[in-house]
């Protein structure tokens, strides 16, 4: 399998780190809006929703006829799954807890790249994954308890279960326009989050809150669109677990902005996590950046 030569790697891996910070601070405007009166399932269906709308407008304005191969549709399709079941499990519960365990994904993906995509285990695979892992504990305070999980805490792991999967296949997927990607992604997304309302039985919206479904609307286009289409061009680009070590970085601005609006525990325990999960990113970066690969992919 090729993989992104050193020359190509630089630009989505900086815009990986940009995508993952923003979407470390989603959880702010969907707290907000559940603060509105919104459920967790319409705060879901209505970001998404404006996001697709948006993506769908850009294409006919463009006028671009969304391709897509199977395999980057499957991917697409799962990426949608994480989307939605991660903006659903950060409104049921825990902020920090939601985040930590969508992020055993980078384990997920190491996985899936040794035992699908043909990529030796080197020791640099452990030592990276055992400096995430570590890392993500030790920000939560090393206090994380399994013992009772909840349903936010199982729509978590299934995000970060679907995103490893999702990557991969978008990753060796045939050629595609980054937001032909995106369309498939945020068509999934609200799907998945319709379904969801669908299967709890959740309301409509009354008509007292349609500004705030009008927000989430915005949101959605505005916020949602460009970090998403961002994110799947650099999917295009980077090795599923390099993706997902560095979007481990989406912790790190997640809980900062926890400690600080939300009066969240910061000290010298969950700092020294934060270093460590820095390591580990800049790890997989260093060693994608030295890799030599045959050719690149075209993906545009």
């Amino acid at each position: 399998m090729a993989l992104t030569p050193p020359g190509q790697t630089l630009a989505p891996v900086l815009m990986t780190f940009f995508a993952a910070i923003l979407w470390g601070l989603w959880w702010i405007p969907i707290r907000y809006l559940e603060g509105l009166g919104l459920s967790e399932g319409q705060v879901a269906i209505a970001g998404n929703l404006g996001a697709m709308l948006a993506t769908a407008f850009y294409l006919i304005l463009t006028r671009q006829m969304p391709r897509l191969d199977r395999r980057a549709l499957c991917g697409a399709v799962l990426v949608g799954v994480a989307v939605s079941s991660y903006s659903i499990a950060i409104v049921l519960t825990d902020v920090m807890r939601a985040v930590l365990l969508f992020y055993l994904a980078p384990a997920w993906s190491k996985i899936i790249e040794w035992a699908f995509l043909g990529q030796r285990w080197r020791h640099s695979s452990t030592l990276t994954l055992l400096l995430s892992l570590c890392g993500a504990f030790l920000v939560l305070g090393g206090e994380v308890s399994v013992s009772q999980i909840g349903p936010g805490d199982i729509l978590a792991i299934v995000s970060g279960i679907a995103w490893a999967i999702g990557a991969a296949l978008v990753f060796t997927g045939g050629a595609a326009h980054a937001m032909s990607v995106t369309l498939a992604t945020m068509t999934s997304a609200t799907l998945v989050a319709a379904g969801y309302m669908l299967a709890i039985g959740d309301s409509l919206p009354q008509a007292g809150m349609m500004p705030a479904i009008g927000l989430s609307l915005a949101l959605g286009a505005f916020f949602v669109l460009p970090v998403m289409a961002l994110t799947m061009w650099s999917a295009q680009r980077l090795t599923p677990a390099l993706l997902s070590f560095l979007f481990t970085l989406e912790i790190l601005s997640g809980v900062i902005s926890g400690a600080f609006l939300l009066d969240e525990v910061f000290g010298v325990v969950q700092l020294l996590g934060a270093i460590l999960i820095v390591g580990a990113a800049l790890v997989e970066v260093a060693i994608a950046l030295r890799a030599r690969p045959r050719h690149a992919p075209g993906l545009l």
